[in-house]
């Protein structure tokens, strides 16, 4: 696949300001498709820390069209085995020792080792398909959306495009997000460098992150003042932890130009304050399934509105029932046959603006989006609570928030330590997206009688958050980040 690297890119690693020109970049992904191409990869895996070797082995995937699956460090050792028995992948790159599955050491390379795989079966991936994105999964098992090169490469452009209306400077742009997600890794690394801009990246604990979470958030703060970037991509939780930041002292740079925040709703007077307080805010919205990016705000950030902007140049979307569908070709899910469709439904409410731009209502279906992102079903874990043979009832809660919480109910003999205990046993089940960090014990269990239940035993999931707001609320009170060194 045509990648057309500008001359005036450059990779730069933030860990020691280690940097690869244009012509530099190019040799090193020549070297690793020559290696890749020797073995006879086919499918291959990555799982690897945030850098630029990272980077280099996606463009060689990229550009000599060996289909490449890059999966999320944070994803539990459930979800990795069941994307290797879905995709039978027969090299694996990483950059740990793996011991826990049968493969064979081929060789290290540029800081990653070089695994065979023994594939079992043979796998049916659909044609044309280079890329396949696992994303954190609404359940256990999450789905691997399969990608070709050319609807990649379509938002990469587009989304230049959009930026360079925006800001006519050149691209510096620091990679914030885990380089797995799509969004970062077409919006934050490709569009970039088609740019000719500089793509900055640094390891999760020089970004504070520990798994999907951030869990240092100075560091990360620190990193964006030393860094001075003119981009930034953010999911609203690290939006909100930048706002509470520059509240209190932290100095925004005087370089950022532009950041684009998706992965669920934020409010226009969130991003108004973040305007106010030098953060240059531009909301989007997209899906993996139609290769991240579908719309993005081109609005000034002070006259910040619900709008998530017009859709990019190569997206075609319409309204059916209420419901935002692109039109678009998608390839399908991995090891699910017919799911490939000229159509894509988002399962989101959506409504055009005056000005030709989309505003987007809620969710169709009931799923939680975290304020980082992550989709997680309810059902899922409310199963695994319930399961326990403890739990009677279970709520799960979360939406737009950081973390997960529950309304939960056991008989009155369970004490109070044994409900810690099973809760805490059941989050070592769970990706640490999905876990319950708090919850509220129930005095008496849901029922029909109270329109808390269906007739056939479901949540009424409304009338509960009607009937128990205020516990709710508390669910989700106090101060997530500590903020007590911030760097100037």
């Amino acid at each position: 696949m045509q990648f057309t690297l500008a001359d005036s890119a450059r990779l730069i690693d933030a860990s020691n300001n280690f940097t690869l020109d244009s012509a530099a970049i190019q040799r090193r992904v020549k070297q690793w498709q020559t290696l890749l191409l020797g073995y006879e990869g086919c499918r291959v895996v990555l799982t690897a820390d945030s850098g630029i070797n990272w980077i280099l082995v996606d463009l060689a995937c990229l550009t000599a069209g060996i289909l490449l699956t890059p999966l999320p460090t944070y994803l539990s050792e459930a979800q990795r085995s069941a994307v290797l028995t879905k995709l039978q992948p027969n090299l694996w790159l990483s950059d740990v020792e793996i011991t826990d599955v049968a493969c064979t050491l081929l060789e290290e390379f540029d800081g990653l080792s070089l695994y065979r795989r023994e594939v079992n079966s043979n796998v049916m991936v659909a044609a044309g398909t280079q890329k396949i994105t696992f994303t954190s999964g609404s359940t256990g098992d999450p789905k691997g959306v399969c990608l070709s090169a050319r609807s990649q490469l379509d938002v990469a452009l587009a989304l230049k495009a959009r930026v360079e209306h925006i800001s006519e400077s050149s691209a510096r742009h620091l990679c914030l997000l885990p380089l797995p997600t799509l969004l970062e890794n077409i919006a934050g690394v490709y569009a970039p460098l088609l740019a000719g801009g500089d793509v900055i990246v640094a390891p999760d604990a020089l970004r504070g992150f520990s798994g999907s979470r951030l869990t240092a958030p100075q560091r990360l703060l620190q990193l964006i003042s030393a860094q001075q970037p003119k981009s930034l991509i953010l999911v609203p939780e690290l939006l909100k932890m930048l706002i509470q930041a520059a509240s209190q002292g932290w100095t925004v740079p005087t370089s950022l130009e532009f950041i684009a925040v998706g992965g669920a709703y934020v409010s226009p007077a969130l991003m108004k304050k973040a305007a106010s307080l030098g953060l240059p805010v531009y909301q989007g919205f997209g899906l993996s399934e139609c290769g991240s990016v579908v719309a993005l705000s081109d609005t000034p950030p002070k006259y910040a509105t619900e709008s998530v902007g017009q859709p990019l140049a190569c997206r075609d979307v319409q309204i059916i029932n209420g419901e935002l569908v692109v039109n678009t070709p998608f390839l399908g899910y991995l090891g699910e046959a017919h799911s490939a469709t000229q159509q894509v439904y988002t399962g989101d409410l959506a409504e055009w603006t005056a000005h030709g731009a989309l505003r987007i209502l809620g969710r169709r279906k009931n799923m939680l989006i975290n304020s980082f992102g992550r989709n997680i079903s309810p059902e899922w874990v409310e199963t695994a609570l319930t399961d326990s043979g403890v739990v009677q009832q279970a709520m799960l809660l979360g939406d737009a928030q950081p973390y997960c919480g529950a309304l939960l109910f056991a008989p009155a003999e369970v004490s109070d330590i044994k409900l810690d205990e099973v809760v805490a046993k059941v989050n070592l089940q769970l990706p640490d997206y999905a876990r319950v960090v708090s919850y509220h014990r129930l005095a008496a269990p849901f029922s029909v009688q109270h329109s808390t239940l269906t007739d056939n035993g479901r949540l009424r999931r409304s009338r509960i958050e009607q009937c128990y707001a205020p516990q709710i609320s508390a669910l989700f009170t106090g101060d997530k980040y500590e903020l007590l060194s911030i760097p100037a």
